[in-house]
């Protein structure tokens, strides 16, 4: 049992670093969305109907967007799912090199 508690601690503590890095990574993620959706305005009205866009300063905001300097790179589906399997195998890694040493 002693054996048990010793691998779940250790698998433990390889995995909170690496889960804190995901909640970092992910409030990151959302600031950086709230930002280019102009602050969290999503177009609603108060009462939660989508207000009208008729005025001129909704249409002439986007140009002036697209227009500056930024450069704004796009999330790739295909990227964060390489990165999580690439992550999780070398978790899995580190937990093997472990539990080989430990019996060593």
């Amino acid at each position: 049992m002693v054996d048990v508690l010793k691998a779940m601690s250790t698998s433990g503590a390889i995995l909170l670093p690496i889960v804190i890095l995901i909640i970092i990574v992910s409030i990151a993620t959302v600031k950086r969305g709230e930002q280019e959706m102009g602050g969290g305005h999503h177009g609603l009205a108060t009462d939660g109907h989508v207000a009208a866009m008729h005025t001129g300063t909704a249409a002439a905001a986007a140009p002036a967007k697209k227009a500056g300097v930024q450069v704004v790179e796009d999330i790739s589906v295909m990227q964060i799912l390489l990165f999580g399997i690439i992550l999780f195998t070398a978790v899995m890694a580190i937990l093997l090199l472990v539990s080989v040493i430990q019996h060593s």
